[in-house]
């Protein structure tokens, strides 16, 4: 497939707005929201301090470069296991900043659970460790699946090798759908009306239709006013959501976004990171600022897999 350059502008820029997000909100992780306030009292003021990345790219890293082989669940598995034991998709050589239920998962992969049977699924289990991570999984199933219904299934199974309880499984797809959207061009609140709809009816029977209530404020259409006060950047995932959206959908570029979603404070290298996904894609590589690109850690090694795993979405 040959694609078009602003195409693949958009698919560098979401993957590296996960990088840069993450790195962007790390140094303020665990702040809580009104000493992020105390301190930049303008969220323009916080600066990019340095550009180390934490477990949010190191599994989604780990996703790309599977899946750039194809989709193999086996192979995703098989590569969180190298980033939890052998330090492997980091930058400093080994693991850290690893979430519980993700890390309880890989360890039952390790032990020779299934990795659909090894992902967290109670009530307690709603983290956004899945959700930081699925950007790969949704470009893939953009560019090499059909039916919406088909796309969702792999999502769904993505997530389930860490979380698996249904509420993580719809904020995947709430993801992915307003993702697949702004690949197909449209203008940010288009891509989330839209999102919306299709979330309604994709998601109207069980286990997933009284999962919806959890996610009422993002499916009102209206998350982007709700005030600040209101938005909690914490890492449960349907925060996580709502702290994306609501920061993408109310700035006009990537740095003011992340900027927005980092000053909510919490879970701050999280929140970087999903809404860097939503606002790279939408914004392109190119307006990534540079100075925060060229501070990433190990950046020759991240842009080796980022590029192999574009090259082989548009090698057909």
């Amino acid at each position: 497939m040959k694609a078009e350059p602003k195409l693949v502008s958009r698919l560098k820029g979401g993957l590296w707005g996960v990088i840069v997000g993450d790195a962007f909100g790390f140094p303020f992780q665990f702040t809580p929201k009104d000493t992020m306030e105390r301190k930049y009292s303008n969220p323009a003021e916080i600066p990019m301090k340095n550009g180390l990345w934490s477990d949010d790219s190191s599994l989604t890293l780990a996703t790309a470069h599977a899946l750039t082989e194809g989709y193999h669940l086996e192979k995703i598995a098989e590569n969180f296991l190298r980033w939890y034991q052998d330090g492997e998709f980091t930058p400093k050589g080994y693991a850290f900043d690893e979430g519980i239920t993700s890390s309880r998962a890989i360890e039952r992969i390790a032990e020779g659970v299934p990795p659909l049977e090894a992902g967290g699924n109670g009530e307690r289990d709603n983290g956004n460790g899945s959700l930081m991570r699925i950007l790969p999984a949704t470009y893939y199933t953009y560019f090499k699946m059909g039916p919406l219904e088909e796309k969702l299934w792999l999502i769904h199974e993505v997530s389930m090798i860490t979380h698996a309880h249904p509420r993580s499984l719809v904020g995947c797809g709430i993801y992915s759908l307003v993702v697949w959207n702004l690949l197909d061009g449209m203008d940010k609140f288009e891509a989330y009306y839209k999102a919306i709809r299709a979330t309604e009816e994709l998601y109207s029977e069980e286990p997933f239709a009284k999962e919806l209530t959890h996610y009422e404020r993002v499916l009102s259409g209206k998350i982007h006013e709700i005030g600040r006060d209101k938005i909690r950047g914490s890492g449960y995932v349907v925060h996580t959501l709502e702290a994306a959206l609501w920061a993408f959908l109310r700035n006009e570029s990537f740095a003011d976004a992340i900027k927005e979603v980092v000053s909510l404070g919490e879970d701050t290298d999280t929140t970087g990171a999903v809404t860097g996904g939503l606002a790279g894609t939408y914004y392109r590589i190119d307006n990534i600022p540079e100075d925060w690109l060229e501070k990433i850690e190990t950046r020759e090694y991240v842009e080796e897999i980022i590029n192999a795993f574009i090259d082989s979405l548009l090698g057909d």
